[in-house]
């Protein structure tokens, strides 16, 4: 049963579907083939595209502090592109533009302002801040922490417990940019300090605290982080050159790497 506030506000698409006690409150836009599950809740503003799937307990819209202290305030348009699934537990704030075939884990966090591109994953609880943001096929894992500001460029990987932080001199607020290039690898439970950039194809390894820019195609590691060698310099078990890796997975997950060269 929809619960709606507002159903005169609601376009609907062909066949969506709408679970139990789903509150959807004002001006909604839902594509074709999108299902809404229990107990979600949608604000105004919202877009949410074809073939789409909300997850129960989702908040989406989710409005800003200013939504609290003033009467009359104005959503901002929030987006969900074609495909995606938010999975159970996760806050989308207002003020987001997210691309096609996006997938969250449970209970992500994405706060406001932010631009995600297509076929990204969010891993769960995962939070991004405000003014994030994400190029295409970008991969968060699980219980990662990216700081206001920050942009990562397409097809970078970033595994659990990662920390990217953004302000020198706390509470400071002069918020510093973390910028992560194309192809880079950023290794579980490692720490970036505000204003770093991470070069292209470069390797950030487990538990790094990174403090300096990290050069194209260099690995790094350790406390601080040191910079270790060339990436062309792995091998595998079998002793054949591992990285760069778009080099020796040109057909892995189906990923068109001519849509950003």
């Amino acid at each position: 049963m929809n619960n709606s506030d507002t159903l005169d506000k609601i376009r609907y698409g062909k066949k969506v579907q709408i679970g139990d006690n789903v509150k959807l409150r004002g001006k909604i836009d839902l594509g074709d083939h999108v299902k809404i599950s229990d107990n979600v809740i949608i604000y105004p503003n919202v877009i949410i595209k074809d073939n789409s799937y909300i997850s129960p307990g989702c908040i989406i819209g989710e409005p800003t502090e200013d939504y609290y202290r003033n009467n009359d305030h104005p959503f901002k348009p929030t987006i969900i592109g074609n495909g995606s699934i938010i999975r159970s537990g996760t806050i989308i704030y207002e003020d987001n533009t997210l691309g096609d075939n996006l997938q969250t884990g449970h209970n992500a966090i994405i706060r406001e302002g932010s631009k995600i591109g297509n076929k990204c994953n969010i891993g769960s609880f995962t939070e991004l801040q405000p003014n994030v943001y994400i190029g295409n096929y970008v991969r968060i894992h699980s219980k990662v922490m990216v700081g206001e500001l920050t942009r990562i460029e397409d097809f970078v990987w970033i595994y659990p417990h990662v920390k990217i932080t953004n302000d020198r001199y706390p509470p400071h607020r002069d918020f510093k940019t973390v910028t992560i290039k194309k192809y880079s690898q950023i290794g579980a439970g490692s720490l970036i300090l505000p204003g770093i950039e991470i070069g292209e194809n470069a390797i950030v390894g487990a538990m790094t605290v990174v403090k300096r820019d990290v050069k194209p195609e260099r690995v790094i590691s350790g406390v601080p982080g040191r910079d270790i060698c060339s990436i062309r310099d792995l091998k595998d078990e079998q002793g054949n050159m591992i990285y760069p890796w778009k080099d020796h997975l040109k057909d892995y997950r189906g990923y068109p790497w001519q849509e950003t060269e």
